[in-house]
């Protein structure tokens, strides 16, 4: 009979179980707020690199319920593409014209 502990020791497990949903999407929205970025910009910020799907359904909800928006094109600094620059400041939303639709 072995007494010998063969679970590893991940200390990095440990303190993601300290991160919670609530934290996550905290500093999410923060980081957003702070300066317009990519959904890959962000994840990258968050510590999930290559992992875009963390955030994506985040931002696609504020989206939806009007909490963020897609303000531009900006350029990439992981892909090198041009990608929607996104943000949950509202000052920087663009202000909709409705002058536009009354003339017709």
């Amino acid at each position: 009979m072995s007494t010998t502990n063969t679970q590893s020791l991940n200390f990095n497990s440990l303190e993601q179980g300290k991160f919670t949903k609530k934290d996550y999407t905290k500093e999410l929205y923060d980081l957003l707020y702070k300066k317009p970025l990519s959904r890959r910009m962000v994840a990258t910020e968050l510590g999930y690199t290559d992992q875009t799907y963390m955030v994506t359904q985040f931002i696609y909800d504020w989206i939806k319920q009007g909490k963020a928006m897609v303000i531009g094109v900006i350029r990439c600094s992981r892909s090198g593409r041009n990608v929607e620059a996104i943000t949950t400041n509202p000052k920087l939303f663009p202000k909709s014209n409705n002058n536009q639709l009354t003339m017709f």
